[in-house]
């Protein structure tokens, strides 16, 4: 169970990571079917997901090697948007940034705490 969760997780960042750094013509159209309230929400709920996903899936490292590596990668996305804007006319948003975090922190939280009852299910 532990290697299917780990494959999922590495599947959920290849797809994560295109969402975050597509052209914004295709973001548009993709945000375009989003609820308009939960707009706000969408950074926060898919590196939520990604911070409970890691939190399962970890072996051998910390929960805070894992959340530090997180972080970095939240914060690398949102900086490759701010440097490729003239190609894709994607922005660093500080507020994107911010919900990435607490996102991965309440993830990983919640990954914690599931995992003991995830692990005696299977």
């Amino acid at each position: 169970m532990q290697r299917i969760i780990q494959w999922v997780t590495i599947f959920y960042v290849i797809v994560l990571t295109f969402l975050l750094e597509m052209p914004s013509s295709l973001h548009s159209e993709a945000s375009s079917m989003v609820i308009e309230p939960a707009k706000g929400y969408t950074h926060l709920m898919t590196f939520m997901l990604l911070g409970f996903l890691t939190a399962l899936s970890r072996e051998k490292r910390s929960l805070l090697f894992w959340g530090c590596v997180l972080l970095l990668y939240a914060f690398t996305t949102e900086v490759l948007q701010g440097l490729l804007h003239p190609f894709f006319q994607r922005t660093f948003d500080v507020k994107d940034l911010c919900q990435n975090s607490l996102g991965i922190v309440l993830g990983i939280a919640l990954g914690h705490f599931c995992r003991p009852l995830i692990k005696s299910a299977f």
